[in-house]
């Protein structure tokens, strides 16, 4: 049975924080050991009151670490890169709201559609990469949806699996039904580069979708 314990001052994270603690903890120790120590991991994260830690001869207040700029601003922490981070990037395109969608789409973005059809091909900037969004929207008269089943992340990427439906514009039997994955490259929390990749044999179903 591992278990894990970190011990930080009181006040110093937050709930989703710590929750993020224990979280990469245990991915960490699985990662070494493998999957199977997972099930019977235990991590707990510790705190002491403020000033009741002390390093070389000094306490450690938790007000003074955060002044002293040793705790991560609130801005860095903001930019990580979170499953809920991804999740509103991808809900802001839809707002319309251009200031709030460049905080986390860069507008030297490239986004790369797989397939052989009038929408494939790499779009190059924001501009180009929404212009796209609001064809696929005509095309499909606003039908396309893209359900959620997972986000994985690591390092600077992120991959969000879905599920895409719809139906051609004017023809509702003409209809979509594919699994796909998007891997999205980031930096200072926005999407630099994204590139979408098809399951199986959807690639044929969705070149034939758009023709």
């Amino acid at each position: 049975m591992p278990l894990i314990r970190v011990t930080i001052l009181e006040g110093f994270a937050s709930l989703q924080q710590k929750g993020e603690i224990v979280q990469q903890l245990s991915d960490g120790l699985a990662s070494v050991l493998g999957e199977i120590v997972r099930p019977y991991t235990y991590a707990l994260v510790d705190e002491v009151q403020s000033g009741a830690w002390g390093v070389q001869g000094g306490t450690l207040m938790t007000e003074e670490m955060m002044r002293s700029g040793i705790a991560t601003s609130e801005r860095q922490r903001s930019l990580r890169l979170t499953e809920e981070r991804v999740r509103q990037a991808y809900n802001v395109l839809g707002s319309g709201d251009r200031q709030r969608i460049q905080e986390y789409w860069a507008g030297d973005m490239a986004w790369l559609v797989p397939g052989n059809n009038q929408i494939s091909g790499w779009k190059r900037g924001l501009d180009e990469f929404l212009a796209f969004m609001d064809k696929v929207a005509y095309l499909t008269d606003n039908s396309f949806q893209m359900s959620w089943e997972r986000v994985l992340i690591t390092g600077e990427y992120s991959a969000d699996i879905r599920h895409n439906t719809g139906h051609r514009a004017g023809n509702e039997n003409k209809r979509l039904d594919i699994d796909v994955v998007h891997v999205l490259r980031w930096q200072e929390g926005r999407v630099v580069e994204g590139r979408g990749a098809i399951f199986g044999d959807g690639t044929a179903q969705f070149d034939e979708f758009w023709s």
